[in-house]
């Protein structure tokens, strides 16, 4: 299977060292190199990342994918912030 984040890696590896995030038209959020899940909810998922925590908010919010370090998010995403 692709992966977007695998084919960034192998043309530069220091471009990855923490975490990526990528949100799409504030309806899908794709996040790799999270740490694992702080809470979840229909309006709030947070979870954790090198150096902090991201928070996620917004409407009918649901996981589409949880793997060990990625995480896919639907729903309506209101805001997205860092800690």
């Amino acid at each position: 299977m692709f992966n977007f984040f695998d084919e960034i890696k192998s043309k530069n590896q220091n471009m990855l060292d923490t975490f990526q995030i990528i949100n799409m038209s504030n309806k899908i959020l794709y996040a790799e190199g999270h740490k694992g899940l702080v809470s979840l909810s229909k309006e709030l998922i947070s979870f954790k990342v090198k150096g902090g925590r991201i928070v996620v908010e917004g409407e009918e919010m649901f996981l589409l994918e949880l793997t060990e370090n990625t995480i896919k998010i639907s729903g309506k995403i209101k805001k997205v912030e860092s800690f």
